[in-house]
């Protein structure tokens, strides 16, 4: 026979009588208000867990229907290339050309599969269908917010809407508009430079094949340096749309009454 210290008895006893004998027939559970998980606005969180915000999941739909458009796109490319490559002689392509495009063919496959499970198990967990995966096909995906930059003077009369106190913009908003301030650099970087060099590269690589000047590693290497900078800029278009939401959010009001100082036509 063993014995129970007095201590753990006490602590027994509290358990028996406390709070949790509040859960009886007939009486209403005791539900603990958790606060509201904190806005993703980084962009790997973000993917991994949108969150139910109608902006937020129809962001992140958009993503995933344009990350699923460049790699269907990659993997059209490497069925063509491979109906080129079967009508060469055997002795023109080396066996590690071949195996090379083989894999870049199942990673192709492999990532647009990924991408439609994850738009399946979003939807499924917001009992919304699309059996056919078309990407909720009918519902036009949310436009990008407009190039530009915002007006410092409108966002803190914002702040002074909101509050009725005149105030600098806090500490947050600032910090929220320096990362956006980097994200256009960035973005107007890769739009002005880096894309159009992979898709020159891709382009000579090509005509190079074509003529023999180059062999297949050349194109498959281009193609997967322009596939790169395409979901870059898909990436930084997103999380730029993430701290926007942030920021509207945190200035208590829309996006679309964000002020800009320029608005480009929308892309």
């Amino acid at each position: 026979m063993f014995h129970l210290s007095r201590a753990f008895l006490v602590v027994l006893a509290l358990l028996l009588t406390g709070p949790a004998r509040a859960v009886e027939p007939g009486r209403p559970l005791l539900i603990i208000q958790r606060p509201p998980a904190p806005r993703p606005v980084e962009l790997a969180r973000f993917l991994e867990s949108p969150g139910r915000e109608e902006a937020s999941v129809r962001l992140w739909l958009r993503f995933n229907r344009e990350a699923h458009g460049i790699a269907q796109g990659t993997r059209d490319f490497l069925d063509t290339l491979g109906r080129f490559t079967a009508q060469v002689p055997q002795e023109v392509l080396l066996a590690h050309e071949h195996v090379r495009l083989d894999a870049e063919l199942i990673a192709a496959n492999h990532e647009l599969v990924t991408l439609e499970e994850a738009r399946k198990q979003l939807l499924d967990e917001l009992g919304r269908s699309d059996p056919d995966n078309a990407i909720l096909e009918g519902e036009r995906p949310p436009p990008w917010s407009p190039d530009g930059t915002l007006e410092r003077d409108a966002l803190v009369g914002l702040v002074f809407a909101r509050t009725g106190r005149g105030e600098p913009l806090p500490p947050s908003v600032d910090r929220l508009l320096a990362r956006l301030a980097s994200v256009d650099r960035l973005l107007t970087s890769l739009e002005a430079q880096l894309l159009p060099a992979a898709e020159e590269s891709l382009g000579s690589a090509l005509i190079a094949l074509s003529s023999g000047e180059a062999g297949l590693l050349e194109v498959l290497n281009g193609l997967r340096f322009l596939e790169r900078q395409q979901r870059a800029r898909l990436e930084l278009r997103t999380q730029r749309e993430l701290l926007l939401l942030e920021l509207a959010h945190q200035l208590g009001c829309t996006m679309e009454q964000l002020p800009w100082s320029s608005a480009p036509p929308q892309g």
